[in-house]
């Protein structure tokens, strides 16, 4: 996604407890492809979890198998999937939880290794992608994805001005560039909308732009 939110917003959530949400990033400048072909990463099960694209997420590793991970990743492209568990799954994260079939890609921008071998990383996310575990012997998970193909992506004055608004009443401070996209507006508000991480999941998956902002406006 080109253009950018503002530094403004980055602080206004961070200075709140909440997850940055930034464009800095143009993703021409990271080796993702478009052809579709299937490729394999290393999977991190997190509950409740939903990276977007754009967003970004500081996360602590601390278990053997993750910090194993995040060494494979500094060593490598640093691409790594956040896969979604959700309800009775979670109860499972200790071994390898089920994750749900849509995910965000993402990859890590900063990190910090600690004393102890635990690591505080930053990560990115590119895009939506869908994800089928795969098993190659590694002693963390992994999965095989493909692009996420996105449709419907026109949105009329009428609920641009409504999403605009329900932004606001959830964020009054938030100060949006003219040329941030109606996509990347509804992923927004999906972020910050506090729901049931199952509805945000459900919406998250959607592939209709247009269907993910009547759903998500349904709540407010």
């Amino acid at each position: 996604m080109p253009s950018t939110l503002s530094l403004t917003l980055m602080r206004t959530f961070a200075e709140r407890g909440s997850l940055d949400f930034s464009f800095d990033q143009d993703p021409e400048e990271f080796d993702t492809s478009d052809d579709n072909t299937p490729r394999v990463c290393p999977l991190f099960p997190l509950s409740d979890l939903i990276l977007f694209p754009g967003q970004v997420i500081p996360l602590h590793v601390f278990e053997p198998r993750y910090r194993q991970m995040t060494q494979d990743l500094l060593d490598n492209s640093g691409e790594i999937i956040l896969g979604t568990v959700l309800g009775e799954d979670r109860e499972k994260l200790e071994k390898v939880a089920p994750v749900q079939p849509i995910a965000g890609l993402g990859r890590v921008q900063r990190y910090q290794a600690l004393e102890d071998g635990r690591f505080l990383i930053m990560v990115l996310g590119e895009r939506r992608v869908k994800i089928e575990p795969v098993d190659r012997g590694k002693i963390y998970p992994e999965a095989r994805f493909e692009v996420f193909e996105e449709t419907d992506s026109f949105i009329s004055d009428t609920e641009l001005d409504h999403l605009q608004s329900a932004l606001k009443k959830i964020e009054s401070q938030i100060d949006l560039p003219e040329e941030t996209s109606p996509d990347q507006l509804v992923d927004l508000l999906i972020m910050i909308s506090k729901i049931d991480p199952k509805d945000k999941y459900k919406i998250f998956q959607m592939t209709s732009v247009s269907d993910r902002l009547g759903k998500i406006l349904d709540f407010h």
